[in-house]
């Protein structure tokens, strides 16, 4: 069988990356954060998009991510699925307040 191979910045890359640098094995891993390899291998391959936010916060805790790494780890996840990176959501979310100041940036920044 030919090795697959990843696309250069792909989303599947990356986990691919994360989850072997943590040194977990695949179907470990599938089976920690409770998805079958399937879904997990779809992920990699990116023919699905990228985890929603709860399956987010289970690879952060099975992975441990902190600091400049979890703050990657959603950054890359937002791209992928086209919205806001988690963190940034909820925090705008909880403080309605930052959510005027960012549009009055906006007009700002717009002329």
């Amino acid at each position: 069988m030919e090795k697959f191979i990843y696309k250069q910045d792909s989303y599947g890359r990356y986990l691919a990356h994360l989850i072997k640098e943590h040194r977990f094995s695949q179907s470990e891993f599938a089976k920690l954060i409770n998805v079958s390899r399937t879904y997990l291998y779809d992920l990699l391959n990116d023919r699905v998009k990228p985890p929603a936010p709860e399956m987010q916060e289970k690879i952060i805790l099975v992975l441990q991510l902190t600091g400049s790494e979890k703050e990657e780890f959603y950054n890359r996840t937002a791209s992928g699925r086209g919205e806001l990176p988690k963190d940034v959501f909820e925090y705008l979310y909880n403080n309605s307040n930052e959510i005027s100041a960012v549009r009055e940036r906006m007009r700002y920044n717009n002329g």
